[in-house]
């Protein structure tokens, strides 16, 4: 079943409809899905058409359970990815929607301490810049 997506959800905000949950996808994303990584962040991309119209991407984040044992640490740095990601993710869009593709990425936190968020911000950017490197090539 496909949902469509109203275009004002793609703006600055991080909706539902983005939040990456299918268990197909995942186990792609996982398995078989190209990766580029900066230091302290990774991004796991596969390439597929999306259960949702409208939305080029969708996102899952991660952190270490092996890492960081308390919830509340994760939690942190789940808030702080998704505040990145909401901030940055027009670019990114715009490149998916002029190649007509969707993906579905999942961004992990590899680092051993709790992110500083212009560190975090500085990294993201690099890594930012890779992802769209890749869909060049894959065009």
């Amino acid at each position: 079943m496909t949902h469509i997506v109203l275009p004002y959800r793609l703006g600055k905000a991080f909706g539902k409809s983005e939040k990456l949950n299918n268990v197909n996808i995942l186990a792609g994303l996982f398995g078989s899905g190209v990766f580029v990584s900066k230091y302290p962040l990774r991004a796991n991309l596969y390439f597929t058409p999306l259960p949702v119209e409208g939305v080029p991407a969708q996102v899952v984040f991660t952190a270490s359970k092996r890492k960081f044992k308390r919830a509340v640490d994760r939690n942190f740095i789940k808030r702080r990815l998704r505040e990145l990601y909401r901030h940055n993710k027009t670019e990114l869009y715009e490149a998916l929607t002029v190649q007509g593709k969707t993906m579905a990425i999942a961004l992990m936190y590899t680092g051993s301490e709790l992110p500083d968020y212009k560190a975090l911000e500085k990294s993201y950017k690099v890594l930012q810049q890779k992802i769209l490197d890749v869909l060049e090539k894959t065009a």
